[in-house]
């Protein structure tokens, strides 16, 4: 058995170690250790909490544990004293608890990031009180197995469950199955309740279980790059039935509704399996397909009658046009068809049939509910016809092709923008201001800002100083979706695309194509919107790029070549590209 005293300690190779803090002049005594895998080999380690025989000094100790990619811990505590504070972290590697942690530790704080598991069945009770935080990267969180329930994690502290987190549960030694699901958009908090009581609070933007599960409960966000897609009309909305139309909240479960896919014959009803509705709250530093914001669709916007009056919907809501379907947020002209930003909260609904339909609302062909995995955003009302099922998708289960391609959407944008301006609808807001300058600059590891030597001919040159080995290309951003058009979708923060780059040094030129490997640095998008054939790759605006090993007193002259970029939305500057985005 290995002995680590104090801070700093570091673990490469599978064994048993006892952790101990050192006390300075009998002040509070701290220790830590990092386990990693230097080789990628799979490390196997069991770390032991151990304290002093200066109880005083031990009861203020904090050990902190980290467990990074390919590694696998157990923690547990051996003579440590109340009052003792454990941080542990799940760092691309495997936590679990061992004995003796339950009765040690007053205080357990765990930190799941770059895909990090904690284990805690053993001793699920060692949660009560813990805090439990889901950080970059994102975790697993697994409690199934435990025989005590959920009882004991009552005072635990769950924050930033969000997409691709998973918290895995039992109720009592049993599966566990939700009986009810409360989701408070005001302090974005989840409470589950199951069948016996139990219950847990999770602290995030999602509502992240579904009711309908059985077996162990997975509790995922299920949501794409930009948040959790939710395709809904809004209260108000007129659907077509075999008695006339009659507004989506109104509609419950076993109503029949009129159908209009082409492979059905006219008059065909379906009966409403399903009907959810959820709240949303608009977050306005987001762009505004992200934020929230309903689409309003003008009377007529489409022709004559179509819509029969104004529209509410969400921006994924598909309208159904030469047998497809298209999302509306791809429709925007800012004239007939546009964010509403007067709306900052609202209710929407969905209405699903056995199969996915094509239904008319408000004299316009859209399409019911199609459950790609995000059920659980919404409540249930009245009876319940569908209890679970499969996840489904476009290519296999929807009624109609989802067409997002530019060759078909853009001739039906323009048509519809010049409708919009013969019949006179004015912009509903000002045109952005747009700068085609992407103030390139480099910032290094220690927050220097590198500003551009001189530019010329689709080069950048910088001066780099002895000694930096990585800096970050920064630039403005854009989306094509806002630059081009909604037609486009491509809803990507693009810097500056970069062909080429070398390093000069002395009399000796080096190339760097760290920015063109399959696995590149943080901060580069892979294909999409490129206009040259040669290899190629856009920054998101805050690109890594290595520049290897440096001559130690040399200075370094860094040459980017630079083909496309802009222009820049220069009031969205500002948007934080890792913010959770709520698309609704």
């Amino acid at each position: 058995m290995t002995q680590l005293f104090g801070t700093g300690n570091s673990v490469t190779s599978s064994g048993t170690y006892d952790l101990m803090p050192i006390a300075v002049l009998g002040i509070l005594g701290s220790a830590d250790a990092t386990v990693s895998s230097s080789t990628g080999a799979e490390v196997d380690a069991t770390i032991n909490i151990t304290g002093l025989l200066d109880l005083p000094v031990t009861a203020l100790s904090t050990y902190t544990i980290t467990a990074e990619k390919n590694t696998s811990v157990t923690v547990s505590a051996g003579s440590v004293a109340i009052g003792t504070e454990t941080i542990l972290n799940a760092d691309g590697g495997t936590i679990s608890l061992g004995g003796g942690l339950l009765n040690a530790a007053t205080g357990v704080t765990i930190n799941l990031s770059n895909g990090g598991t904690f284990n805690g069945s053993a001793v699920i009770s060692a949660l009560s009180g813990a805090t439990i935080n889901f950080e970059s990267g994102g975790g697993v969180l697994n409690l199934a197995g435990s025989s005590t329930g959920l009882a004991l994690l009552s005072g635990a502290s769950i924050k930033n469950f969000g997409t691709g987190d998973s918290i895995i549960i039992e109720s009592n030694g049993s599966p566990a199955t939700i009986s009810s699901v409360s989701y408070n958009s005001l302090l974005g908090t989840t409470d589950i309740t199951f069948s016996n009581n139990d219950s847990v609070t999770l602290t995030g933007e999602y509502q992240n279980t579904d009711p309908t599960a059985s077996n162990y409960v997975n509790a995922v966000a299920e949501s794409g790059d930009t948040g959790t897609v939710i395709v809904c009309f809004l209260s108000g909305t007129m659907i077509q039935t075999p008695t006339g139309d009659i507004a989506v909240e109104a509609l419950q479960v076993g109503d029949a509704i009129n159908i209009f896919d082409c492979s059905v014959p006219a008059g065909t009803t379906r009966n409403i399996v399903w009907a959810g509705h959820h709240k949303a709250v608009v977050r306005p530093h987001l762009p505004d397909d992200e934020a929230g914001y309903p689409v309003r669709i003008v009377k007529d916007a489409i022709t004559d009658g179509v819509p029969y009056k104004d529209m509410l919907i969400t921006a994924e809501h598909c309208l159904f046009f030469d047998g497809k379907f298209v999302p509306v947020r791809m429709l925007v002209n800012g004239r007939s068809i546009f964010y509403d930003k007067s709306i900052t909260s609202y209710d929407y609904y969905h209405i699903e049939t056995a199969q996915h339909s094509v239904i008319m609302a408000d004299g316009m062909l859209s399409e019911s509910y199609l459950d790609t995995g995000n059920r659980r955003n919404f409540h249930q009302a009245g009876n319940v016809v569908r209890i679970g099922s499969s996840p489904r998708n476009w290519a296999d289960d929807a009624a109609a092709p989802l067409a997002v391609n530019r060759d078909f959407v853009e001739p039906l944008f323009h048509r519809i923008g010049e409708r919009a301006i013969a019949s006179g609808h004015a912009p509903r807001s000002e045109p952005p201001i747009v700068e085609t300058n992407a103030d390139l600059h480099l910032v290094t590891k220690t927050g220097a800002v590198l500003r551009t030597m001189r530019e010329a001919n689709g080069h950048a040159f910088f001066m780099i100083p002895p000694g930096i080995e990585e800096v970050r290309i920064m630039s403005r951003t854009g989306r094509p979706s806002d630059m081009v058009g909604p037609y486009v979708d491509d809803r990507r923060h693009l810097g500056v695309l970069v062909r080429s780059i070398k390093l000069f040094e002395g009399n000796i030129a080096r190339p760097v194509t760290s920015h063109l490997a399959p696995d590149a640095p943080a901060g580069w998008h892979d294909g999409g919107y490129m206009p040259c054939k040669e290899p190629c790759r856009w920054t998101d605006g805050q690109a890594t790029l290595p520049l290897g090993h440096r001559h130690p007193t040399l200075m370094g002259l860094l040459c980017l070549e630079i083909i496309a970029g802009g222009p820049y939305n220069v009031e969205k500057d500002n948007i934080p590209q890792n913010d959770t985005r709520l698309t609704a």
